[in-house]
C-alpha cells in the first residue's frame, strides 16, 4: 500500500475532525516586502581579530562576546543560555557537558577553517540565515546526526526566540502519532520572531519517513498532511542506524523518499538532504561495523582514514593506489548511494555536509562511556554545517515569504 493510500486508510478521518483547532502559521502579508528585516544587528568580524583571538566567531559562540550591546539571552538561565555559550559548568548537567568542546578543540577547529578559502564561515552572522528561515518553518528531521544540526542551528540563532520549547501542533492526533514513532520522535519547535519557527522531529530509520512500517503513517506525508505549509523547509537524513548489512532497506528507503519527492514538490518544494557525516572509529574505512553490537563499547580510540586529506577548497584526496580511501573519498556507501538515487534520479536538492566531517576524526565528542567517533562536540563540525545549509539555501534560490 503506497504512503498516500496508507494516510488515507488509518488516520485522516482523525486529523480532519481535529484539525479546525489547529495552530497555524501564515505567510507574512505582502506589504512587508520581498528582503527580511533582521531584528538584530551584528558587529562584522574581519579574520584579523578572529584570527589573533580578539573575536569569537558567532558561529562559536561569538554571540556571547558581544562589545557594543548586550545579548538578553545569553544572560539568562536554563539549558540553551548556558549550553550556547559553549562553556562547562562543571559537569553540572553531564549529558550536556560531554557534548561540548574543550577549548583547544574550538581554537582547531577554527584554525582548520583559517587555513581553507571559506573564511566567510567565521564572519556569518545570524542575520545572514535569517533571510531564509523568515515566515516558515524550517523541519529537522532525522537521528542525532540531525539533531546535533538542530542545535547547532538553535545556539547560532538564540537571540531570536523566548527560549521555550514548544509543540509543533495543537493537533492531538497527529502530536500522538509523532510520539509514537520508534526511536522517540521527540517533535518539539523553537518559535522566532514573524512567524518563524524551527521544529525537530526524531526519527532514526528510512522506512518511518514515507510508508510508516512500523508506525500507522510515515513523518513526512504526516507533517505534510496536518500541520506544514508549502513554503516550509525539510531537512531529512538517515543513515547510521542503516549498518552495512542492512543496504537494500536502506536503498529502498531512498527510492520512497524520492518518489514522495517526486509527488508532493510541486506543493511542497522545499525538501532536503542532509548527507550523513563520517565516522572515525577504528577500523579501516572508519566506520562502525555490525559486528560489534552487543560485542563493543566505548570508550573508542577515534583515527583518521589513511590516505584521505582535504584541500584549501574542502575538497577530498585519496592517495593514490589505495582503495579504502578512493571509497571514503566518494562518500562512503551510504553517500554514494544516496547521491546515485536521491539526486541522480529524483534531483532532490543536497545538503553536502560529508566533506566537512570526513577528515574531522579529533573532533569527536564523549558520552557515558567515553571518547566515541560518530559524534561531535559542540562547537565543531555542526556548526559549519550551519554554514554549508545557509549557502545551499541561496544556491537554491530560496526566499523571505512575502
Amino acid at each position: 500500500m503506497s504512503w498516500r493510500s496508507r494516510w488515507r486508510a488509518g488516520v485522516a478521518c482523525s486529523l480532519l475532525l481535529i484539525s479546525l483547532n489547529q495552530t497555524q502559521i501564515s505567510a507574512a502579508s505582502s506589504d512587508e516586502g520581498p528582503t527580511a528585516t533582521c531584528p538584530f544587528t551584528y558587529e562584522q568580524h574581519s579574520l584579523g581579530d578572529i584570527r589573533s583571538g580578539a573575536k569569537r566567531p558567532y558561529l562559536f559562540g561569538g554571540i556571547y562576546n558581544q562589545t557594543k550591546r548586550d545579548c538578553i539571552n545569553c544572560k539568562r538561565e536554563g539549558l540553551w543560555a548556558n549550553f550556547c555559550s559553549f562553556a562547562s559548568k562543571g559537569k553540572a548537567v553531564p549529558f550536556w557537558d560531554n557534548q561540548l568542546c574543550s577549548s583547544q578543540t574550538v581554537d582547531a577547529v577554527i584554525s582548520r577553517v583559517l587555513k581553507q578559502n571559506n573564511h566567510d564561515l567565521l564572519s556569518m552572522t545570524p542575520c545572514e540565515l535569517w533571510p531564509y528561515m523568515r515566515g516558515r518553518t524550517i523541519w529537522v528531521i532525522g537521528d542525532s546526526m540531525s539533531k546535533d544540526l538542530f542545535k547547532a542551528i538553535k545556539c547560532f540563532m538564540l537571540e531570536f526566540q523566548d527560549l521555550a520549547t514548544y509543540h509543533a501542533s495543537n493537533n492531538y492526533t497527529a502530536m500522538h502519532l509523532l510520539d509514537s514513532i520508534p526511536g522517540y520522535g521527540e517533535p518539539h519547535c523553537v518559535h522566532m520572531p514573524q512567524r518563524t519557527r524551527l521544529c525537530q522531529v526524531h526519527g532514526i530509520q528510512g522506512d518511518l519517513f514515507i510508508e510508516g512500517n512500523r508506525t500507522k503513517v510515515g513523518i513526512l506525508p504526516l507533517l505534510q498532511e496536518s500541520m506544514a505549509h508549502p513554503y516550509d523547509i525539510f531537512i531529512v537524513n538517515f543513515g547510521l542506524w542503516h549498518g552495512e548489512t542492512k543496504q537494500p532497506e536502506y536503498k529502498e528507503n531512498l527510492h520512497q523518499l524520492g518518489k514522495f519527492y517526486t509527488d508532493t514538490k510541486d506543493k511542497f518544494p522545499n525538501l532536503f538532504w542532509l548527507e550523513t557525516p563520517k565516522q572515525h572509529f577504528d577500523s579501516a574505512d572508519g566506520d562502525y561495523k555490525v559486528p560489534w553490537i552487543g560485542t563493543r563499547k566505548g570508550p573508542f580510540t577515534c583515527q583518521p582514514v589513511q590516505g584521505l586529506s582535504m584541500d584549501g577548497d574542502g575538497a577530498l584526496h585519496a592517495e593514490s593506489g589505495n582503495a579504502v580511501a578512493e571509497y571514503v573519498m566518494q562518500g562512503s556507501w551510504r553517500n554514494i548511494m544516496a547521491r546515485d538515487i536521491l539526486v541522480k534520479k529524483y534531483k532532490l536538492p543536497l545538503i553536502p555536509v560529508y566533506n566537512s566531517s570526513a577528515t574531522a576524526w579529533q573532533f569527536h565528542r564523549v558520552n557515558f562511556d567515553g571518547q566515541e567517533c560518530s559524534h561531535y562536540c559542540h562547537p565543531s563540525i555542526p556548526q559549519l554545517w550551519v554554514w554549508v545549509l545557509q549557502q545551499t539555501l541561496q544556491k537554491y534560490g530560496i526566499r523571505p515569504i512575502a
